[in-house]
């Protein structure tokens, strides 16, 4: 085994982690109404599936950050990922009631939530600076192109073979990337090992939410974030609302804004070593700024609203990995603490964001661009705040 591992499998192997989350969660879309009819459940209450998973995903990174920084990413990535398994081991338990169903999300949950902490600390273990915004931007991609897949797969696999067998694929893929990780991950984190008491690990997030640089940098990553999903929750409605499409028609539409992701991650590794990252998230809400103005101001034909939310998400993927590179690079030895906030704010202020919009009934093709336009100018004085220039 090799003293150091090499950055490019930190890179694969950090995406392979940080698709778990969106891979556990996208896979069980599809086969809820069938859980819901083999159960005689209603289908409300199967919908506690998904809840449960994130109830325990997002405020359990709290506790995985300071974990690694003080017992290393190796142990605790194994040990969580242990966990993530026990859970879809419950849910694959012969004759398994409703219950043991819900008992065994909130494990997998509990378990997976190490994976969006790790993949994040352990690439700024391993890199700095321009480096880093590589790496990231490679996580970013495979956030984007998951959401998009998994739903399909489970989809597939729920009509081929039944409602059982999303949770198998959910096994094997944990169970190999599991051997995998105890073959050829290496502990990333070699400075000082920081403390486990309760008083400074809530000092420590405390004075992070003290701090200029966190909160800006940190606001535009949440922003970001809370502003695509917004595009994502709201599209469906425009798109077979107001224009008409069936379910199954936006399904394939559906995979182009991944593509402005993905694409905005390529531009973004492509530019990296000659446009800083402050330049290009004093940049991205200019671009977001664009698509809210398509979206609000053209006809309503498929195209024209997909190549808006197109536009905006490619400015969501020009500015991921540069905002988390920038907020993550003064923590080198409290990266997993950092990396944790993070996630649990950014999926706060996702879910508060999108719930306010389903109150208000944003709902249309002008107040969707009319949203985006706000959030644009919200990410731009975020930077302001965080960078600095106009």
């Amino acid at each position: 085994m090799n003293a150091v591992i090499s950055g490019t499998t930190i890179m694969v192997l950090a995406c392979l982690i940080v698709s778990i989350g969106q891979f556990s969660l996208g896979l069980v879309f599809p086969v809820l109404p069938d859980i819901s009819r083999a159960l005689a459940e209603d289908p409300e209450r199967v919908q506690w599936l998904v809840s449960a998973y994130l109830f325990a995903f997002g405020p359990v990174q709290l506790l995985y950050g300071p974990l690694s920084d003080a017992r290393g990413r190796r142990p605790v990535l194994l040990a969580g990922l242990a966990l993530a398994l026990a859970g879809v081991a419950l849910c694959m338990l012969p004759d398994a009631s409703f219950e043991w169903l819900l008992a065994g999300r909130l494990l997998q949950g509990l378990g997976a939530g190490c994976a969006a902490v790790v993949s994040r600390a352990m690439l700024r273990d391993r890199f700095e600076g321009a480096a880093l915004r590589n790496a990231l931007s490679y996580i970013a991609m495979a956030a984007a192109i998951t959401p998009v897949l998994a739903p399909a797969l489970g989809g597939m696999l729920g009509d081929t073979f039944g409602w059982q067998s999303v949770f198998t694929a959910m096994l094997l893929y944990l169970a190999l990337l599991w051997m995998i990780l105890l073959a050829r991950f290496q502990e990333t984190h070699q400075g000082d090992r920081l403390s486990m008491a309760p008083g400074p690990i809530i000092r420590g997030y405390l004075g992070l939410l003290k701090q200029r640089h966190f909160l800006g940098h940190g606001g535009m990553l949440w922003g970001q974030f809370a502003l695509m999903m917004t595009s994502v929750s709201v599209l469906p409605y425009v798109m077979q609302h107001q224009i008409g499409m069936s379910a199954a028609e936006y399904g394939r539409w559906a995979l182009l804004p991944a593509l402005g992701l993905l694409l905005g991650g390529i531009i973004n590794n492509r530019i990296q070593h000659w446009v800083r990252a402050e330049q290009v998230l004093r940049i991205s809400p200019f671009i977001q700024l664009a698509a809210g103005v398509w979206i609000m101001l053209m006809p309503l034909e498929p195209w024209l609203m997909v190549a808006g939310v197109f536009i905006q998400a490619l400015g969501n993927g020009m500015a991921f990995p540069n905002a988390m590179s920038r907020l993550l690079e003064p923590y080198k030895n409290g990266a997993g603490s950092a990396a944790a906030l993070s996630g649990a704010m950014q999926m706060l202020s996702a879910s508060v964001l999108t719930a306010v919009l389903a109150q208000l009934g944003v709902d249309t093709a002008f107040t969707l661009g009319l949203c985006v336009m706000l959030g644009a100018g919200v990410l731009k004085g975020l930077s302001v705040f965080a960078v600095g220039r106009f």
